[in-house]
């Protein structure tokens, strides 16, 4: 197992081996890859030391509940203002009027867009200002108008 072109064990499953979170295949596995790498033995020894140093840190504690001192100081949840709606269909009342305004919006637009609808003039005029000819213009680019001529011959190339 000491080929260079192993693949080495992760450092995410170095660490569960290290806190004995690995299912026992798993385990089984990670212990004898380490076994016959020294790369990741050396890893290993590595999150140990880490681990011990994290332990090793002081335990930072407030002395008091937080907590409490916070809930105090928030206001009083708001109470909502909608009403409720009323029984059977009249609950329905506002979700039937903008459902019946939306599908009529969707056909008056629908009429406008595919014909029959008097909104759109039959030439849009508007959209003129993205052809490729200016309006009333027969050229097709600026080079296209314009004729060369010589100054030596005064013949029109």
């Amino acid at each position: 197992m000491t080929d260079p072109h192993e693949v080495h064990a992760t450092d995410i499953d170095l660490s569960a081996y290290h806190d004995a979170e690995l299912p026992a295949p798993s385990r089984l596995r990670i212990a004898a890859h380490i076994a016959a790498c020294p790369l990741c033995a050396k890893r290993l020894a590595d999150f140990a030391v880490l681990s011990a140093d994290v332990a090793l840190l002081p335990k930072e504690s407030l002395g008091f509940d937080l907590a409490s001192v916070i809930a105090g100081q928030l206001p009083a949840p708001a109470r909502s203002s909608r009403r409720t709606p009323g029984p059977g269909w009249l609950g329905l009342l506002p979700a039937g009027i903008g459902a019946t305004v939306s599908i009529a919006l969707g056909i008056a637009m629908g009429g406008v867009l595919f014909g029959g609808g008097a909104a759109l003039p039959r030439e849009t005029a508007a959209m003129s200002v993205f052809d490729s000819i200016p309006p009333g213009g027969l050229c097709l680019g600026l080079d296209s108008c314009y004729a060369e001529y010589s100054n030596k011959t005064g013949v029109v190339k």
